[in-house]
């Protein structure tokens, strides 16, 4: 290429790279900025803006700046329990709210301290495995879930000091009743009987407050009389239920197993078994 055409296009080379570098004006300026604004959008990717609605106390929508990871973690913890179990879980514990596995709050917190377990406030397998124990300790149904009879149970044993491995006088003859009782399942019906042979109704009874370690008269209108008579909301596992009749004689007796439940030897051809109380008509008194 001769001289003359090289240096014709270093000239234009360097005019372009001139006009390349001066400061654009008017339109050509507005069109730069716009160029640039755009060329910044990349770098929002180091963080994503999340809008969680959120049930926090008063139920308001809380806005999270996070980054992915921290977005994947709190989309998990959330699944783990619903509104309604946060709703069960927080609940008031004087309303002796039905708590069941999943529930999370600090309704399930209070259980979980009187039954010493780690109070993490979620209902688990531990919280659920520690109220299967207290309902047998105290002779309910053992659902694993807080009945309103096992919060019943759970005021009752913490105004008396028997949780935490208190060993209270009253709770620990009930206790006692109960597992007498239900050792004698399957045990005859013999009319007059008072012994592991076969028993009537009183016969049962009394046979098992003595093995607990209180002795009861003989007949279940005699054992009425010498109970302290109270309410079925005063009830609790291991008093006595007593059946009566539309005149008000007492006509059978059993052994109160909590939740509208009962041991009793009832009549012939029905061995000692635990059922439902049927009738309304009937008084609890505790020995």
């Amino acid at each position: 290429m001769p001289v003359t055409a090289r240096r014709t296009a270093l000239s234009r080379a360097v005019k372009s790279s001139e006009s390349s570098t001066r400061r654009p004006i008017g339109r050509t300026l507005g069109k730069h900025r716009k160029t640039s604004k755009s060329s910044a959008v990349p770098g929002r990717a180091a963080a994503t803006v999340l809008s969680v609605g959120l049930a926090v106390t008063g139920g308001a929508a809380m806005s999270v700046v996070a980054s992915p990871g921290a977005a994947s973690a709190a989309t998990t913890g959330t699944t783990k329990t619903s509104s309604a179990a946060w709703a069960r879980g927080n609940s008031a514990v004087a309303s002796k709210p039905l708590l069941r596995y999943g529930d999370a709050g600090w309704a399930v917190k209070y259980v979980q301290r009187s039954l010493d377990v780690p109070a993490g406030g979620w209902y688990g397998s531990a919280t659920r495995t520690a109220v299967v124990k207290f309902q047998r300790r105290v002779g309910l149904p053992r659902t694993g879930t807080m009945t309103y009879n096992t919060w019943r149970s759970l005021f009752y044993a913490a105004q008396k000091g028997l949780l935490h491995g208190g060993t209270g006088t009253t709770t620990t003859f009930r206790a006692k009743v109960l597992k007498e009782a239900a050792k004698l399942k399957g045990t005859p019906y013999r009319y007059g009987g008072t012994t592991p042979k076969g028993f009537d109704c009183s016969g049962y009874t009394g046979y098992v407050y003595k093995k607990a370690g209180k002795k009861l008269p003989r007949t279940s209108r005699s054992q009425y009389s010498a109970t302290k008579h109270i309410s079925r909301a005063a009830a609790k596992p291991g008093d006595l239920v007593f059946f009566k009749s539309g005149g008000g004689s007492v006509y059978h007796v059993g052994i109160y197993a909590g939740g509208n439940m009962l041991w009793h030897s009832s009549k012939p051809g029905k061995p000692v078994a635990k059922a439902k109380i049927w009738s309304k008509n009937v008084a609890f008194g505790r020995a």
